[in-house]
């Protein structure tokens, strides 16, 4: 059992759920309408307007982007000259509840998104047994708890996302697979809080996530694959769960807390162009004749692997990424990016990204094959005409701008580690995805979204508290929870040490 009058605290994540679908289908989730109607709601701000994959990091570190360097779960290693994923070993960042841990409390701490195999030596920490995002495989602190899991509750059935195009059939067992997560979810999360002791329990739901990418639908249509009732399904199931968790009496006498870091909406993402666009730039640069050339195709980069993730039918890609190991995928991935560049004559390429689109300059003495300047007037003029060339191109067909901003990531995030960030943000108009684009500087380009993902994410997320306490002085922005979590625990006198950046000011998109 916990300390004797000691304060609990437990926190439920929802992982990019959102708010606004919530609250339009409450009469399917009375878990949270009961919490809704009866307690504190709060929108928060997030780090996802900018860099979508860097809210965990954020949350359990109190830090910024700048500061933890995490932003997607595969990364540009400099060094190697391609993505690898992130690892313990490069990008680690310790967790707020370590810090709980070694002022004596004991936690729980339970699929939280983006984190690395656990450090924690008295507590209980499940990594990865059913999170959307992953930097590692299932394992658990201590090492014999996975065995029980899985004994227990089986694998979680969602397993991972393959980024291709769906079929009905590949939707229906999407949503019932997420469904039976959730019901598992819900099981495990209560079972631990019940035969463990703990001050602090934290655990997320990871099936609003996968579901709002895979299932969004932008119209009510029961009949259609991802529509709305689908994801409805999904969001029920999780509220059924909720319910669980709460009705357990090892949480009566706790402080409870229910959270998502950022939302889910309709995908407006034009990412699927930035590659191209990145060889139009390239080959254009410096070129005194643009406008006798625009017509022309430019030398790009010639890929093997990009054309065969271009032109291979989207089955038989979700076939084959089923199959291979991890590695594999995340190689293949990495030569989509990296194969066929001559990188002497490369100052600049697309990451890989999901909403934003994302470039990295390659800047001599920081990638190890380098070839732009840094500081020099060539990288200044490199950085105007990505700006002139990307705020030039309109949508085929309505002139409507593709481009909205191009944010340049050291000005918002600066930090120890913001090399680790891309160099350019490139945050588009909102208009929905596209396949023709037109620049008077670089002419048409072509290209088509084959992600899969009818969904995409908002920036906003939310802090809903059902008890006065528990609500007291929430967080504003997602940087503000690991502050917020040791003042709930009456572990955090104002001003300690260990707090230090968890309520630090964060720039707003």
């Amino acid at each position: 059992m916990s300390g004797l009058g000691r304060r609990k605290l437990a926190m439920i994540g929802l992982d990019a759920a959102d708010l606004e679908f919530i609250q339009e289908h409450l009469f399917a989730l009375p878990n949270l309408a009961r919490l809704l109607s009866g307690g504190t709601v709060r929108r928060l701000d997030s780090t996802a307007g900018l860099l979508a994959g860097s809210v965990w990091p954020t949350f359990y570190t109190g830090t910024l982007p700048g500061e933890h360097g995490i932003y997607h779960h595969l990364q540009w290693d400099a060094a190697a000259m391609g993505l690898r994923r992130v690892s313990a070993d490069w990008l680690h960042r310790e967790p707020f509840w370590y810090e709980l841990e070694r002022r004596g409390l004991l936690v729980i701490a339970v699929d939280v998104p983006m984190t690395f195999p656990s450090r924690l030596t008295r507590g209980v920490e499940v990594i990865n047994w059913g999170s959307h995002d992953t930097l590692s495989a299932f394992q658990t602190q201590p090492a014999e708890l996975r065995g029980e899991i899985l004994r227990r509750f089986g694998r979680h059935p969602m397993g991972c996302e393959i980024p291709v195009n769906k079929s009905a059939g590949e939707l229906e067992r999407i949503r019932a697979n997420l469904v039976e997560g959730a019901r598992r979810k819900g099981e495990l999360s209560r079972w631990l809080a019940e035969t463990r002791p703990w001050d602090f329990f934290l655990t997320v739901f990871g099936e609003c996530h996968r579901g709002g990418h895979i299932l969004w639908a932008e119209k009510e249509d029961e009949g259609e694959p991802g529509a709305a009732g689908a994801l409805r399904d999904v969001y029920r199931a999780v509220d059924e769960a909720i319910g669980v968790l709460l009705a357990s009496p090892a949480l009566a006498e706790a402080r409870v807390a229910v959270f998502a870091l950022h939302g889910m909406g309709p995908n407006r993402s034009q990412e699927h162009f930035m590659p191209r666009i990145l060889d139009q730039i390239n080959a254009r640069f410096g070129s005194s004749a643009v406008a006798e050339e625009k017509e022309a195709p430019p030398k790009g980069q010639r890929s093997v692997m990009r054309l065969l993730r271009e032109k291979v039918p989207a089955a038989w890609q979700n076939a084959v990424a089923k199959a291979v190991p991890v590695s594999v995928r995340d190689f293949v991935v990495s030569r989509s990016v990296t194969s066929g560049h001559e990188w002497k004559e490369t100052p600049g390429f697309a990451l890989l990204a999901d909403l934003h689109g994302y470039v990295r300059l390659n800047l001599a003495g920081r990638e190890r094959l380098g070839s732009l300047s840094r500081a020099s007037d060539e990288e200044r003029q490199y950085r105007e005409w990505i700006e002139q060339t990307l705020l030039s191109f309109r949508i085929a067909g309505s002139g409507e701008r593709l481009v909205r901003e191009v944010v340049w990531t050291r000005d918002v995030f600066p930090g120890e580690r913001s090399e680790y960030l891309p160099d350019a943000i490139v945050k588009w108009s909102g208009a929905g995805p596209v396949s023709r684009i037109e620049s008077e500087i670089l002419g048409r380009i072509e290209a088509q979204r084959g992600t899969g993902r009818s969904g995409n994410h908002r920036a906003d997320g939310f802090f809903l508290a059902g008890d006065g306490e528990a609500s007291a002085r929430p967080p504003s922005h997602i940087s503000g929870f690991a502050g917020w979590a040791l003042d709930a625990l009456g572990v955090s006198p104002a001003g300690d040490a260990s707090t230090r950046g968890a309520g630090a000011k964060a720039p707003t998109f």
